[in-house]
């Protein structure tokens, strides 16, 4: 049975943590308020050069996305490219396919006939030495000048297939997967200007 002042010092022990918890919630909050939007400032900054890496010929990009309605799957916004005389060179597609790790932030470069022209690799949290070599040169580079559905192989890739990160293959089947939905909202893109 609990006394009067064992009742009365859980009581007390209870404010204490409540009081604690909602400084804590307070302070997080201000700090999560304050740096919101240095993180998003930064965020545009690394799209802005991946944009810049996929199609390096571009002199700007239409400053609103070109996805409107349409919904495909690991796509979040297609911009299209210009280069200095104000003509159309390609897409620069954002995708989020996920992967073994969680979500694969990337950027692809699409050409005018729909080939892939370059990807790179925004933000991922893929196992390291294993699916984190998805940022590696040699394996994007597989991707430049591959058309839709491209498919991923364990030992070598051929026209239209890569060659699988070994050990990752869910990596590599992640970032092949938010190529093609790429090519494909590309494709609905340039569809949808004409």
């Amino acid at each position: 049975m609990l006394k009067k002042e064992d009742v009365s010092n859980i009581i007390k022990v209870g404010l204490i943590l409540f009081a604690i918890t909602a400084v804590s919630a307070l302070v997080l909050a201000t700090i999560n308020a304050a740096t919101a939007p240095v993180i998003a400032e930064n965020n545009a900054k690394k799209q802005a050069e991946a944009m810049r890496t996929v199609l390096p010929e571009a002199a700007e990009f239409s400053s609103e996305s070109l996805l409107g309605e349409l919904e495909i799957d690991n796509v979040s916004a297609v911009y299209e490219a210009k280069d200095k005389s104000g003509s159309s060179i390609g897409y620069a597609v954002m995708a989020e396919p996920n992967g073994y790790g969680g979500e694969i932030s990337m950027v692809v470069g699409v050409n005018p006939d729909m080939t892939v022209s370059g990807i790179d690799i925004i933000s991922q949290s893929e196992t390291a030495g294993l699916g984190a070599k998805c940022v590696n040169e040699d394996f994007k580079a597989q991707f430049v000048g591959k058309k839709s559905e491209i498919s991923v192989a364990k030992n070598g890739g051929d026209d239209n297939s890569i060659d699988a990160i070994s050990s990752a293959t869910i990596t590599s089947k992640a970032v092949t997967k938010g190529v093609n939905s790429a090519l494909e909202a590309a494709q609905a893109a340039a569809n949808a200007e004409r």
